[in-house]
């Protein structure tokens, strides 16, 4: 596709972006996307402050949820749950759902989606909040995006310079792991890391669009 470009000092007059030698630049539609303001991302732990997660699976306790409203459409493009440190070797589990009923926290912190479009994107439709108490989402036409179990959690900084063991990374994104689910409001999408007195990270991107864009 043409990325097209909105003519300045106009509502609705858009033009196709031209290289600086006249050369048409064409962009896949994710990164297009991007251009348009409509790429969100939200993230759990930052720098080198992983944030503590549950040691027992609850399905009202994701690390991470985010609500799609009525009329607005989200579609998954990377997510990935990052595991810092366990306090033992007890079983990992993550996992993450997509559900046609909204979490709607009554407890954890709002998280405000950011927009990829640094400057100039608008804001996200999505309630996203971290550590919240939600209603259940393993309701009627629910499934799991992506899984990974473990049944011995090693944290890697505590194993000896030979080990062959590897970082725990868990990681799905719609290039690799595709075809990306469209969440059609309402909807929620919710993430879950547990193990023992377990610490990381997680990212998730995500399309944002009205209802009736597609």
């Amino acid at each position: 596709m043409s990325l097209k470009i909105l003519e300045t000092g106009t509502t609705n007059e858009f033009k196709d972006a031209e290289g600086i030698k006249g050369a048409q630049i064409t962009l896949d539609w994710v990164q297009a996307q991007v251009f348009k303001g409509n790429v969100y991302h939200a993230y759990l732990g930052t720098a080198t402050t992983p944030v503590t997660l549950d040691a027992a699976w609850a399905n009202t306790d994701p690390d991470i949820s985010i609500d799609v409203p009525n009329g607005r459409l989200i579609i998954p493009l990377r997510i990935n749950v990052i595991m810092e440190a366990y306090g033992t070797t007890a079983l990992f589990e993550t996992m993450c759902l997509c559900s046609r009923t909204l979490a709607a926290s009554s407890a954890g912190t709002a998280f405000v989606p950011i927009n990829m479009k640094t400057r100039t994107g608008g804001g996200s439709n999505c309630s996203v909040y971290t550590g919240p108490t939600v209603t259940s989402g393993y309701t009627t036409g629910c499934f799991e995006l992506f899984r990974n179990c473990q049944a011995k959690a090693v944290t890697i900084a505590t194993a000896i310079d030979t080990s062959t063991w590897q970082n725990n990374v868990t990681e799905w994104s719609y290039l690799a792991n595709g075809p990306a689910p469209v969440l059609e409001g309402n909807a929620s999408l919710q993430i879950w890391a547990t193990s023992q007195a377990a610490s990381g990270y997680m990212n998730i991107y995500w399309v944002e669009l009205d209802a009736n864009a597609l």
